[in-house]
């Protein structure tokens, strides 16, 4: 089963961004779509019809050239597994330290 959510962005020019799941692709829909994936060399300019497959833990920047640009985001469930597991572990680690600060870390001590 695949879960589908299409999307209409609001302001032409303006990113959404988020990071991708597994079984992740994003489908144009209408306008042109500007795709930009951190760490890969080059950016996409997606026509309707145009398809991307993203891979699992990519940051994903997504704007529209005009004020009709909308996109199918697809998704499909990860069976699971040792490499699936390890990631979702590494997620959870970096949110939970994302979450410290030093407002509640280390406190100086004080002798009485």
């Amino acid at each position: 089963m695949r879960e589908l959510r299409t999307f209409e962005l609001d302001e032409p020019g303006q990113p959404v961004s988020w990071r991708a799941r597994h079984g992740q692709t994003v489908t144009a829909l209408e306008g042109r779509l500007w795709l930009t994936i951190e760490g890969h060399p080059g950016d996409f300019w997606l026509r309707p019809g145009d398809v991307v497959a993203l891979t699992e833990g990519d940051r994903v920047w997504l704007s529209g050239e005009a004020d009709t640009a909308r996109f199918l985001l697809t998704e499909t469930p990860a069976r699971w597994s040792a490499r699936r597991a390890v990631f979702i572990v590494r997620q959870l680690v970096r949110r939970w330290n994302a979450r410290k600060t030093d407002a509640f870390g280390d406190c100086p001590q004080t002798s009485a």
